[in-house]
C-alpha cells in the first residue's frame, strides 16, 4: 500500500468526523453558519483536540527559520493539500500559472506514531503514483463525506492579480488571499519538490499567515518546445494555518 494512502487510512479512522454539509454554502451564508456551529469565524471546522503544543519550528532546519510567522501568530490549524500545480509553456519555459488542491484536516493526528514518523515519506511517494491524480480526486470524495475535507486550494484574480486562494466553504468557513512573503527552495530535491512559501493575509479572515512545507512533486520539466502548452504537476505538501 502506498504510503499516503496508509496516512488516508490512519487518518480517517483516528479523527472524530463531522458530517458533511449536502450542499453549497455561499461565501455571504458562510460566517453565520460558522457562528452558529460554534466554529472559530472564517476558519472552517476547528481542530478537535489542543494543538497547543505543535510545533512548526522543530520540523524546519534551522535555515528555514525565515519561514515561522511572527510570535503574535497563533495556530489555528495543521493541513495537508493534495493536487496539481499548473503550467504554460512560454518561450521555452514552463511558467507556474497556479495550482488546484484539496487541503485535509491533520492537527489531531500528526503527532501520532503512525503519521510523525511517516507523513515525509508519505507526501514523498505522489510524484511516484500513476494516476495520482484520480486517487486525489478519491481521497477527496472521502473526505467530502466524512467531513475530514477543510478547505479548496486555487488561485484567482479577484484582487487584481492571480493570488493564490484557500477557501474554507465546503468546511462551514470563509476564505484567505494570500500574498508571499518568503519563498525558499526545497531543502532536500528543488528539482522535483515545489519551494517552501510563507504568505500573509490580503484578503479573507480564514488565517493571517500560512506556511507551505514537507513538500513533494510540483516541479515542471526544464524546458519544453510546444508554445502555450499545459502542464499538470501532482504535488503534495504541509501546510500551516495562523490565525
Amino acid at each position: 500500500m502506498h504510503g499516503f494512502i496508509k496516512l488516508a487510512a490512519v487518518a480517517l479512522a483516528a479523527v472524530p468526523l463531522a458530517s458533511a454539509l449536502p450542499f453549497s454554502v455561499p461565501f455571504a451564508a458562510s460566517r453565520s453558519l460558522a457562528a452558529r456551529s460554534g466554529l472559530a469565524t472564517g476558519q472552517g471546522q476547528a481542530p478537535k483536540c489542543d494543538i497547543s503544543q505543535a510545533n512548526l519550528a522543530a520540523e524546519l532546519p534551522a535555515s528555514l527559520s525565515a519561514l515561522i510567522p511572527p510570535s503574535n501568530a497563533s495556530l489555528s490549524q495543521v493541513t495537508i493539500g493534495f493536487g496539481t500545480q499548473n503550467y504554460t509553456c512560454t518561450s521555452g519555459k514552463f511558467v507556474n500559472v497556479g495550482a488546484l488542491a484539496q487541503v485535509f484536516d491533520i492537527s489531531c493526528i500528526q503527532e501520532l506514531p503512525a503519521i510523525s514518523a511517516n507523513i515525509a515519506a508519505a507526501i514523498n511517494e505522489i510524484q511516484q503514483l500513476d494516476g495520482g491524480i484520480a486517487l486525489e480526486n478519491w481521497l477527496a470524495k472521502m473526505a467530502q463525506w466524512s467531513g475530514f475535507k477543510l478547505a479548496d486550494h486555487y488561485f484567482d484574480t479577484s484582487i487584481g492579480t492571480l493570488s493564490p486562494v484557500f477557501n474554507f466553504q465546503v468546511s462551514g468557513g470563509d476564505f484567505v488571499i494570500g500574498k508571499k512573503l518568503q519563498d525558499i527552495a526545497d531543502p532536500f530535491n528543488p528539482t522535483v519538490n515545489v519551494d517552501w512559501l510563507q504568505l500573509t493575509a490580503v484578503a479573507g479572515d480564514a488565517a493571517k499567515f500560512l506556511v507551505r512545507e514537507q513538500t513533494a512533486g510540483g516541479q515542471p520539466p526544464a524546458s519544453c518546445s510546444v508554445e502555450n502548452e499545459t502542464l499538470q504537476v501532482p504535488y503534495a505538501a504541509k501546510y500551516w494555518f495562523f490565525a
